[in-house]
């Protein structure tokens, strides 16, 4: 039987946990929303060398994600605990990484780049992995019963999923605007620098406010151990299956928001706002998911949890095909009105994903237990680990779709410009679309007169004006990147949802026949 310390979980150390899981979301989200953007809009990276290579760095994390859990789980458990460390070695090493992943290092050769940002990459996948496997593993030894994990679990997934919407905030509308007069290099590696603070010191919160209080039976367990998990826990293998497809589909839906705000804002295609309309959407659809997530006791007392992890799967599908809609029937120019109801289906979305979000975390648990029923052996960070591995790889091949469709769409990239005005003499940085063939795209007159009188630097014939009803964007480029974000989501959806559906059973009268049965084991060795 776990062997109980004192006194219970308290509020004050659910608060420290849901703010280190808000740090560790801080740095997930910043890579998926940012980084390809980055890459392919400011350095001019090709999206499908890039994405192809995530995709090849994700194949190198289904190895070295179990084997760092398995050192994890391994470790002899010190005066701070088992977790706590690996989680603050963990967070600065991946704050560090952040730091270089944004940062422009004067690299002349294309192959040179390439390999310097794929090294960056893999290494900030090593690194998130030595954080967040025992940030989650330790989980059970903070809680025995299932009512103070559900309520640790679901805060940190409340007060994580606010992650997304303040690095989306934090980015786009002060940060990156903030610094654009240096450069838009120099503006993500500031970007960069503010992810990575934040991440560490909310999880400093937690290592430093957080209690390993119960010690659960413990066993090293080897690669042998992990190879077999997968073969002798089907229901790891349905949750696996099923999170995955779910995952993907939101993870391109909510990427390709910030290229809609990128090349849909009214000097691109006249569509949507700025920066300020990019935070709306996050406090929106964010409003919903923490409404979702605050109410989830409450909702789970009138629905069982199986059926509101089903139900998740259908509301992503109905977001997905909202969005769809409105983006294809919003009209150029009306910028609030397109603002809000984008918004309010990104809402839709995020309420359901944060369902999902909590669910997931429970049963990862419950499949924990079933794997000792089953085979006898724990390997907590194990399991734990294969969350972290469909989170990275999910993210990875929604990238990869993602490069698919830039590529298809012919996109153009952002290329900073130190300018001069002809009229003032005043110096500023600007950021210029750029087309396949490296020529300026200009709608701005008095930018497009600035331009002509550098001679030295511009040659005329790079400069290609564009009237004012025009749009920098063309009309098939937009149609491929908007039924790319909507469209590709919903098979994938449904897919993930037949899975659980058919696969999944591990809920209800027969997972706690199951946990009232290890209990028994546990009390039957302590004898």
């Amino acid at each position: 039987m776990a062997k109980k310390i004192k006194n219970k979980l308290t509020a004050g150390e659910i608060a420290a946990y849901s703010l280190g899981s808000l740090g560790r979301e801080f740095s997930n989200n910043c890579i998926n929303a940012f980084f390809l953007v980055y890459l392919c809009i400011y350095q001019g990276l090709n999206p499908m060398v890039l994405t192809v290579a995530f995709v090849l760095a994700k194949l190198w994390d289904a190895v070295n994600d179990p084997m760092l859990a398995t050192i994890v789980n391994n470790t002899k458990k010190s005066k701070f605990g088992r977790y706590r460390p690996w989680i603050l070695a963990g967070a600065v090493i991946n704050a560090v990484t952040i730091v270089a992943m944004f940062s422009d290092i004067g690299i002349e050769s294309v192959v040179g780049k390439y390999a310097y940002y794929l090294i960056a990459y893999v290494l900030w996948g090593m690194s998130f992995t030595v954080l967040d496997v025992p940030f989650w593993t330790m989980l059970p030894t903070m809680a025995n019963s299932t009512d103070e994990r559900n309520q640790a679990s679901s805060m940190a997934k409340l007060v994580g999923g606010f992650g997304g919407f303040l690095v989306g905030m934090l980015g786009t509308s002060f940060i990156l605007p903030m610094f654009a007069n240096q450069g838009m290099m120099k503006a993500y590696q500031y970007l960069g620098m503010a992810t990575g603070l934040v991440m560490v010191v909310f999880l400093l919160i937690t290592v430093v406010g957080v209690r390993e209080r119960y010690e659960l039976p413990h066993e090293n367990v080897g690669l042998k151990y992990i190879l077999s998990t997968f073969k002798s826990n089907d229901q790891l293998r349905a949750y696996a299956g099923s999170l995955i497809f779910f995952l993907i589909g939101t993870t391109i839906a909510l990427s390709q928001i910030l290229y809609l705000y990128t090349y849909c804002y009214e000097d691109g295609a006249d569509y949507l706002p700025k920066a300020y309309s990019y935070t709306m959407f996050w406090v929106i659809a964010c409003t919903g998911q923490g409404i979702a997530m605050m109410f989830y006791s409450l909702i789970v007392k009138k629905l069982p949890r199986e059926k509101i992890y089903g139900i998740s799967f259908l509301a992503c599908i109905v977001s997905y095909v909202l969005l769809f809609l409105i983006f294809f029937f919003i009209k150029p120019g009306q910028y609030v009105l397109n603002t809000i109801l984008v918004a309010l289906s990104g809402a839709f979305l995020m309420t359901a994903s944060g369902l999902n979000q909590i669910g997931s975390t429970v049963m990862i648990a419950d499949i924990v237990d079933y794997g000792e029923w089953k085979t006898g052996k724990r390997g907590d960070s194990v399991m734990f680990s294969v969350q972290t591995l469909i989170t990275k790889f999910a993210g990875a091949v929604a990238a990869l779709i993602l490069g698919i469709g830039i590529a298809v769409s012919g996109l153009p990239t952002i290329t900073d410009m130190t300018v001069t005005d002809v009229e003032t003499g005043a110096i500023t940085t600007v950021q210029i679309f750029t087309d396949e063939d490296g020529k300026y795209l200009v709608k701005d007159d008095v930018l497009y007169e600035n331009l002509l009188a550098m001679d030295e630097e511009v040659a005329d014939e790079d400069i290609i004006k564009i009237d004012a009803d025009e749009s920098l964007i063309s009309t098939d480029g937009l149609t491929v990147l908007r039924a790319f974000m909507f469209l590709t989501p919903i098979p994938l959806t449904i897919i993930g949802y037949f899975i659980y559906k058919k696969k999944y059973w591990l809920y209800g009268k027969k997972y706690d026949e199951i946990k009232a049965e290890i209990d028994n084991r546990r009390l039957a060795n302590t004898k």
